[in-house]
């Protein structure tokens, strides 16, 4: 398993597949090997990342990813609203805005790419958008015994086992890390480790290689260092930090509806009652004296998703006892079945 850095190899087809990538996809098509790629594209926004320090931009509330968006020109982040604009330099090492690079790719772009180098093979896509139905299933299964190049996201990782595959590539393991949750990084890790699993089945061993722009990331550096232990000290650390699981409880309540406005106001009504049922409590400082401070941390999040012409908002909670506080909202939990509740 190696990397291949982007910033330093990019073809003309597409920046997002370089020349590496290109001539070992040659190499194993001609040697009757299939060739996997992977790309998760389970999320809409690009990420900010500087090409000179590998610097990815992150929220300094939640410690995840903050998102790039056009309208407004902001970065910001999907769990507790932060938002700043979008920064002419690195915030980190000074550089310049040529050094700072949005990134997104999706599966579709990746496959027409490809069909331009490798039009007399057959490359198919699998993702929600290709396989959605339970007879598109079944065919896929047949499809990809014939195919000779598979464009495969998330479903990959688990389930399905394949002969004669030499290469494994992961398309941009950064875009990953987008993904707007406390446990994402652990989860690429295990994506990851699931994926690079299919290849060394049936007694094969594939070439296994990750593209990225950032190499020197920390979590890109453990997966492929296999450093786990490492690793897994820096996640605890930051759950402590962050006040998230296992050291507090966090769940998030869900709102949908095919109406945006309406969907606001009853989240914006329901965070105000919360509030109100959240009265601040005392804590004694190490001075001696007395603290106040909120029982309960609620942040709604103002941004929402759109999935199935619905617009869907979030309120995410953190404390030590929260079924307790549940039963303060009970009549909105029972009488709203567009209201869910989920347990992290």
């Amino acid at each position: 398993m190696y990397l291949v850095n982007l910033s330093q190899d990019k073809s003309k087809i597409n920046q997002y597949i370089s020349n590496t990538l290109l001539k070992e996809i040659k190499k194993s098509l001609n040697d009757n090997k299939k060739v996997i790629l992977y790309l998760n594209k389970r999320w809409e926004y690009s990420s900010l990342i500087c090409n000179k320090c590998n610097h990815l931009y992150k929220c300094k509330n939640c410690d995840i990813s903050m998102s790039v968006h056009k309208f407004p020109q902001k970065l910001i982040c999907h769990v507790c609203g932060e938002n700043k604009d979008i920064p002419t330099k690195c915030e980190k090492c000074n550089s310049s805005s040529e050094s700072l690079q949005k990134v997104w790719i999706g599966t579709q772009q990746i496959e027409d790419s490809l069909k331009k180098e490798f039009g007399e093979y057959k490359i198919f896509r699998f993702d929600t958008d290709t396989v959605k139905t339970k007879s598109e299933k079944e065919n896929a299964l047949s499809n990809l015994e014939k195919s000779d190049i598979i464009i495969w996201t998330k479903m990959i990782t688990t389930g399905f086992d394949f002969r004669w595959i030499w290469l494994i590539w992961v398309i941009l393991l950064e875009q990953e890390l987008l993904i707007p949750k406390y446990n994402t990084e652990e989860k690429v890790y295990s994506n990851i480790k699931q994926l690079l699993g299919r290849g060394s089945r049936n007694w094969e061993v594939s070439n296994i290689v990750i593209q990225t722009f950032i190499p020197e990331n920390e979590i890109i550096k453990s997966i492929t260092n296999s450093n786990y232990k490492d690793f897994f000290i820096k996640t605890l650390e930051e759950r402590k930090l962050f006040n998230y699981p296992p050291y507090s409880q966090m769940l998030t309540l869900e709102y949908r509806n095919t109406n945006q406005e309406k969907a606001k106001n009853f989240m914006i009504n329901l965070k105000n009652k919360l509030d109100i049922i959240n009265p601040p409590l005392t804590h004694p400082s190490n001075q001696g004296g007395k603290i106040m401070n909120k029982r309960i941390e609620i942040n709604l999040v103002p941004n929402p998703s759109k999935r199935y012409n619905q617009y869907y908002y979030k309120i995410i909670l953190k404390w030590e006892n929260l079924r307790e506080f549940l039963n303060e909202i009970k009549p909105e939990i029972f009488r709203n079945s567009a209201l869910v509740v989920i347990f992290e």
